[in-house]
């Protein structure tokens, strides 16, 4: 369904203040600007804020959320069947490489700076399975059980969410960095792993 154009100017103007503490954060870091500078750079009111974000760590992982949203709008309508595992690896990759993964290293980067910002973060990870996890079930719900398609979703999506953990405490000294090229042959060696057994 789409929203009307009252909704889309809310979301218009959610994403201009989000993106606009995201840039902030990478220039200042996120103790390095106040509400005031955000709003007055992104030319809305204070109170504007405040309407749409409790504080700056939720309105800069807002961000990531806008990027979901997005990937989900763009996914391909895809004929055929293609088996759960197989569909699963292809939602994952189209999601990862439209940005997201993108977003979600650079705010693995501002956490290891800004502790304050990591219970949002954790919400950012969840929101990503859980979407992931109704897509698929929207999909497969009358061929597969939905405690299969958390074991699935929770393995893959799992697996690349302690691989973003790490990359952000130790991707500051070098050993160990993800980008979209990274993270899709991370992915495609974890559906391997998972279609292959232990």
């Amino acid at each position: 369904m789409t929203p009307g154009l009252r909704e889309r100017k809310r979301q218009q103007v959610a994403h201009e203040l989000a993106q606009t503490a995201f840039e902030l954060t990478a220039e200042k870091g996120l103790n390095g600007f106040t509400i005031d500078e955000l709003t007055d750079r992104a030319g809305y009111a204070r109170r504007t804020f405040t309407n749409y974000y409790s504080c700056k760590e939720e309105a800069v992982t807002a961000v990531a959320l806008k990027q979901l949203q997005a990937g989900i709008a763009s996914l391909p309508e895809e004929a055929g069947d293609f088996a759960l595992i197989d569909w699963v690896h292809r939602l994952a990759k189209h999601q990862f490489s439209r940005g997201l993964m993108d977003v979600l290293v650079k705010l693995g980067e501002f956490t290891e700076d800004n502790p304050t910002l990591e219970p949002y973060l954790t919400r950012v990870y969840a929101q990503i399975r859980l979407t992931a996890w109704q897509l698929v079930h929207d999909r497969f719900s009358d061929r597969v059980s939905p405690q299969q398609i958390s074991i699935l979703v929770g393995s893959a999506y799992g697996a690349l969410t302690m691989m973003l953990l790490q990359t952000s405490r130790t991707g500051s000294n070098g050993s160990l960095s993800l980008d979209t090229q990274s993270a899709g042959a991370f992915l495609d060696t974890v559906f391997e792993q998972l279609k292959s057994g232990f």
